[in-house]
Parts: structure tokens; C-alpha cells; sequence
């Protein structure tokens, strides 16, 4: 990937689209475990971009490298950041196929839904996503009867408790 006159010698290190994600996907690891303590990564960090883009790339990458990506990166991202995007929330909703997992996963206690909910009616449909959605229905299934049996503990603990407090007439 390196570009240069002789074999093994390289004045620029090309960076693709798959390189630029492992790197920023690692970065970002590495500052949710605390290893950027400033303005600037750890060089462990830095490190260990370079050693994961070798490997995976098969290509030479060292820290001189990261490090100057990461310079050019800050200028390149610099416009999009601090930027606001009008109805993300109801974008991210309507056009994202799979639920986020990890640090990125809402939780319902998360997301903001409206007093004037609707009951839906389900319609079947047979299309080649058919085994996706009976897995989802299932899977929603299970934890709607999951919480109807803790609402179903909740409203028995109340009763016993309503029960023991009232007097007997």
C-alpha cells in the first residue's frame, strides 16, 4: 500500500475505506476504555491500530503512520462535528434494519414514545423476510410476556399489600 521509487521503501502510506473504519472502530474502543487522557491517544493505542491494520491488511503500518492519519482524520471530520441532523431520532428509526447492540443500544427507558399510542393490527404478508420477522415477533413475544408476568407479580404484591393494610370488616 506504501507508494515510493525502490521496493520496501515508501513516502506515503495509502489509507482505503475498510482501513479508515478498523482504525476509527479501534479508536473509539480505546477511548471508551479511558485511553485518552487528553487531546492525544495513548501509545498503546496508537499501537494497536497499527499492529490490527498489518494484520488484517497485510500490509506495513507503524504508530508514524496512525499518527499522521489521525492528524489528517481531525481535519477531515472537523465540518461534521458539533453539527446537529434535524429528526435523527425519526430517521434513525424509519431507515435502520437491525437494532444497535454494545455501547450504542437504547433501552426503551430511552427512547421517548408518545401518550397516544395505537394499537397496531398485524398483517401477514409472505415475502423473503418472512423468517427475520417471525424470529423478531418472537423474540418481542417472549419479553412482552416476560413484563406481563412482572406487571402480573407487581399488581398481586399490591393487592397482598392493600389487603393486609385494610381493615376486615
Amino acid at each position: 500500500m506504501g507508494k515510493g521509487n525502490k521496493e520496501g521503501t515508501s513516502k506515503q502510506f495509502r489509507w482505503t475505506k475498510p482501513m479508515e473504519h478498523l482504525f476509527l472502530e479501534i479508536l473509539a474502543e480505546e477511548a471508551q476504555k479511558g485511553n485518552k487522557p487528553s487531546n492525544s491517544f495513548k501509545v498503546v493505542s496508537i499501537n494497536r491500530v497499527a499492529e490490527a491494520i498489518s494484520k488484517r491488511f497485510q500490509v506495513h503500518c507503524d504508530a508514524k503512520h496512525v499518527e499522521n492519519h489521525l492528524r489528517t482524520a481531525h481535519k477531515k471530520y472537523e465540518p461534521f462535528l458539533n453539527k446537529s441532523i434535524d429528526h435523527y431520532d425519526e430517521m434513525a428509526l424509519v431507515v435502520d434494519k437491525y437494532m444497535a447492540t454494545g455501547s450504542f443500544a437504547r433501552t426503551f427507558a430511552d427512547i421517548d414514545l408518545d401518550d397516544d399510542n395505537q394499537d397496531s393490527v398485524p398483517i401477514d404478508c409472505d415475502n423473503e423476510e418472512a423468517e427475520e420477522k417471525k424470529y423478531s415477533r418472537s423474540v418481542v413475544d417472549e419479553q412482552i410476556k416476560f413484563v406481563g408476568e412482572q406487571l402480573g407479580k407487581i399488581a398481586n404484591a399490591l393487592e397482598q399489600f392493600t389487603a393486609d393494610k385494610t381493615p376486615q370488616l
